[in-house]
């Protein structure tokens, strides 16, 4: 941090933790503004002092008590408004006293004067600040023009002249500087506005070039790999390896999109009333079916929390936590991980309640060297410590944090480093509030069981609108699993769902009629009813940067991007029902 940026942030007086613009700017200008005149008031009361004008270090003394007070009051409040309007108020009585009193020698207290346009203006804006400059210009031609009986100095011409010059060239100059301030910080705004919609746009672009190039992509690949198989004489062989070479090499570039790619976050979100534990229950039931061997997590809350319904958007909450997570066990060691989440009531009342959500992990995020001091994770701070990698899981949590209204900060405390932030959601009338009887409960998540099933046993449900894509994968697993059944659209796979028991499905994203995600956050609706939990993989052509986040996030347990080989596909179907049988 630079000289200049550390002076500003001790004379802001922690105004650097306050999100809003115009507040941030408002009570830093009001705390400068406190700090500047209650060292001159200080340095004039002791000069009035010296120079035994009691009545005027009187005068001053007060002023500084009053000014001190308010400073107080401001940062118990921080209604900056009502301050800014005492300050001004306070500026115009004691300025006013100043030129008819002369100041401390009784010649130069008219020199205050010449300070008011540019605090008026930095206090109200360019508006309002010179409307008040020019009532208290008005006010100074009484002052010097209207014989007072409790003048103590009398203004010759000349001196006259020139203070309301001056005070003119000063408003007029503040002015000038303050509105075309304004103005760039406008027109930079619009800039960064339409590069916003330009870097929106070419996003969309490449997430449709992608999806447009990996169906087909994905077929070539596996009926390549299918071909290969097959009896082929020497000739033939020979051909179908150089095809699926350039396949694979053609796989590479399409992959190379996601890594010039950060989706555009969508700022509207679904509000709904769902119980905030159980949301994040099923988001570390995820990472322990993923990592049971190498991996605790535990759930430390509130009792009060416990069965809590709150009104939001859970699938985005459960982003935030996939992306935070799977961007720490990146980087986690080979034994003995351990990590838990913590959530703490910071405010609250009848209408809403803001949550404090702490991450602890007992292993470093590479090249942070953190202490106990908490750190802003910024764009820059990121971007130079070189921890987003090719997914952007800690840029995109980060992202949507702040698009709740809210920051991320580390930093690290006996032996454990902390991710941390807060968001607020409005309570649903139906909450459930038990009585605390304890401070805090820790909470272990443990998966449903299932009875074992084999790979050549299982019954699987394939969610697939492309009949190329139906063919493919039928004729890939078909030999080597017990039934698969097929539905054109999220909406047959429900109907399916009912009224047959399968061991996995395989989920399409992009489907008419119903999507993948929808029908996925459907089947886990019906499964809550019945205590069951039927593994779904994601096999979509979305490859985007974000798009296993979100998968996840709707309740799915494995994600495969377009195009992939067969094996991988086989091998997470034996993994997941490995695991649901666990």
């Amino acid at each position: 941090m630079s000289f200049t940026a550390k002076l500003f942030e001790i004379l802001s007086f922690g105004a650097g933790n306050t999100t809003e613009r115009n507040l941030k700017f408002s009570f830093t200008i009001t705390n400068i503004f406190t700090v500047l005149a209650g060292f001159f008031l200080l340095l004039f009361d002791i000069l009035s002092i010296l120079a035994h004008n009691y009545f005027h270090a009187l005068v001053v003394f007060i002023t500084l008590v009053l000014l001190l007070s308010n400073f107080i009051l401001l940062h118990r409040t921080r209604n900056y408004r009502l301050s800014n309007r005492f300050l001004m108020t306070l500026t115009t009585v004691v300025y006013t006293y100043f030129i008819v009193s002369g100041g401390v020698d009784k010649n130069y207290g008219y020199l205050w004067v010449f300070s008011y346009p540019v605090i008026s203006m930095f206090l109200f804006g360019t508006r309002k600040g010179t409307i008040l400059s020019l009532i208290f210009m008005l006010i100074m031609a009484i002052a010097i023009f209207v014989p007072l009986p409790f003048a103590r100095i009398e203004y010759a011409f000349p001196i006259t002249v020139r203070i309301f010059s001056i005070y003119f060239f000063i408003l007029i100059l503040t002015f000038a500087y303050l509105y075309l301030s304004e103005q760039l910080f406008q027109d930079v705004k619009q800039n960064a506005q339409e590069a916003q919609t330009e870097v929106k746009s070419k996003d969309e672009f490449l997430s449709k070039l992608s999806h447009q190039i990996r169906t087909p992509l994905n077929n070539i690949m596996a009926l390549s790999e299918y071909l290969a198989a097959t009896r082929l004489d020497e000739n033939q062989k020979d051909l179908v390896e150089s095809l699926l070479a350039s396949t694979h090499n053609l796989v590479n570039v399409v992959n190379s999109i996601v890594k010039v790619s950060i989706p555009g976050i969508e700022e509207k979100t679904t509000q709904t009333t769902f119980e905030l534990i159980s949301t994040l229950r099923s988001v570390i039931r995820l990472f322990e079916q993923q990592h049971a061997s190498d991996l605790q997590i535990t759930l430390t809350v509130d009792r009060q929390l416990q069965q809590l319904n709150v009104v939001g958007d859970p699938i985005r909450l459960k982003q935030i936590f996939l992306n935070l997570i799977d961007n720490i066990l990146k980087f986690k060691r080979s034994t003995g991980n351990k990590i838990e989440l913590r959530l703490e009531v910071i405010k609250e009342n009848i209408n809403q309640i803001e949550l404090s959500f702490e991450i602890h992990f007992n292993f470093e995020l590479p090249a942070i060297n953190l202490t106990e001091e908490r750190w802003l994770l910024s764009d820059n701070m990121l971007t130079t410590l070189n921890i987003i990698n090719s997914n952007f899981d800690i840029l995109i949590a980060k992202r949507l944090i702040e698009l709740a209204g809210s920051r991320i900060f580390a930093f690290k405390s006996d032996n454990m480093t902390t991710l941390e932030f807060s968001l607020k959601f409005k309570k649903s009338e139906t909450a459930i509030r038990p009585a605390p009887t304890a401070k805090s409960t820790q909470l272990i998540s443990s998966p449903v069981s299932q009875p074992k099933v084999e790979l050549k046993d299982a019954n699987v449900l394939l969610v697939e609108d492309n009949l190329i894509n139906q063919k493919i994968v039928l004729l890939s697993l078909k030999p080597i699993v017990g039934n698969i059944d097929v539905a054109n659209n999220g909406k047959e796979a429900l109907d399916l769902f009912v009224n047959k028991k399968y061991d996995i499905i395989l989920m399409d994203i992009q489907m008419p009629i119903m999507d993948g995600l929808t029908a996925t956050r459907k089947i886990r609706e019906l499964e809550a009813s019945t205590n069951t939990h039927v593994p779904i993989i994601a096999i979509t052509a979305n490859a985007l940067a974000g798009d296993k986040e979100i998968c996840l996030a709707a309740g799915m347990n494995e994600y495969i991007s377009k195009p992939f080989q067969i094996e991988t596909l086989i091998q997470k179907i034996k993994e997941l029902l490995e695991e649901s049988s666990n």
